[in-house]
């Protein structure tokens, strides 16, 4: 699927070994059916969108992609901060794939080193051409101190798009899924850090993880 494919590419950026322990347990999915599949700007996302999802920005998925994210925030406001941040990555990444690698409101929250590597990933033959359809979830969401960076916070999550498929984007064709059964059910980390101003954003994606090694994240 498109985007346990991606996972690999944006771990060229990694710089730390995956830390999953230490996660809390999620709570109820805030879940999303949007009605239109339009282009958005990352301004009108973030005024339109962030008071509605909990905090952190859902992007305008047409009716055809269902996307469930975690409810999920941790008590102490820094790391609230950076978990939505992470969400609104996560997501705002998706939807590029989504749109064929034709929207780039993901900048807004990563790094400039971090952008390069996207970018490179989003720039794949196979993003331009494709997209999916069905039912996307994030879920089993935690977040750790970076245990190689002081200051730093791991964020990560169960990522299953089992109940999603890839489609052709111009004729609107599914396209049959070659790939492993386990290779839907992903445990997915970035890394966050304060830029100069205090604000949180993911400087790496660190090495996914798949079931059943990460056994959490398949229901």
């Amino acid at each position: 699927m498109m985007r346990a494919r991606t996972l690999a590419a944006a771990g060229l950026v990694a710089v730390a070994a995956l830390a999953v322990t230490a996660c809390s347990s999620a709570g109820p999915a805030a879940t999303f059916t949007p009605g239109s599949a339009g282009l958005s700007t990352a301004g009108a996302q973030a005024s339109d969108t962030a008071a509605n999802s909990g905090g952190y920005v859902m992007p305008p998925f047409g009716p055809n992609a269902h996307i469930e994210m975690t409810s999920w925030l941790p008590a102490n406001a820094s790391e609230a901060a950076a978990v939505n941040t992470d969400k609104s990555y996560e997501l705002a990444f998706l939807y590029a794939e989504y749109k064929g690698g034709q929207d780039d409101s993901w900048v807004n929250y990563v790094s400039q080193v971090m952008r390069t590597a996207v970018q490179q990933s989003l720039q794949a033959p196979d993003v331009a051409t494709e997209s999916f359809t069905g039912t996307i979830k994030y879920f089993d969401m935690g977040v750790i101190a970076d245990p190689e960076v002081k200051g730093d916070l791991d964020v990560s999550a169960c990522f299953d798009n089992a109940g999603s498929s890839n489609t052709n984007r111009s004729t609107g064709a599914v396209i049959p899924d070659t790939s492993a059964p386990n290779s839907h059910y992903v445990r997915i980390s970035d890394e966050l850090r304060k830029d100069s101003a205090g604000q949180w954003q993911v400087v790496s994606s660190l090495p996914a993880v798949y079931y059943p090694e990460a056994s959490q994240c398949k229901p």
